[in-house]
């Protein structure tokens, strides 16, 4: 699934796992490790755009690039991404990229159907 995604074009050598417990400032042990349950809950709580510029700040793409990319100028470039990491760090997305009990009982769920 992730073989096409939008975060193996930018970073390719990092994992989701790992950029996600520095943002939470946690071990990676509490992420889940699951990349595909991991870029599925972004997916869902943020919009294209947030995730576009999360992924390409992450993977270090100059602000003029990540700018022209989401269609923005420097300001509202600036005042997103700030949006965008305070909405990542909200705790119902960090609830649903926790590692544990909840996720495994959700995809034993999705299992069953």
């Amino acid at each position: 699934m992730l073989e096409n995604s939008l975060w193996l074009r930018y970073n390719p050598t990092k994992t989701m796992r790992e950029v996600l417990a520095r943002i939470y400032a946690c071990s990676a042990v509490e992420v889940n490790d699951d990349e595909r349950i991991l870029y599925a809950s972004l997916k869902r709580h943020l919009t294209k755009k947030e995730l576009r510029m999360i992924i390409m700040n992450e993977a270090e793409v100059s602000a003029e690039e990540i700018a022209t990319e989401v269609g923005m100028n420097a300001a509202e470039l600036k005042k997103a991404q700030y949006k965008a990491y305070r909405k990542i760090r909200q705790e119902k997305i960090r609830n649903d990229v926790k590692a544990g009990p909840q996720i495994e009982a959700v995809v034993e769920a999705v299992d069953e159907e």
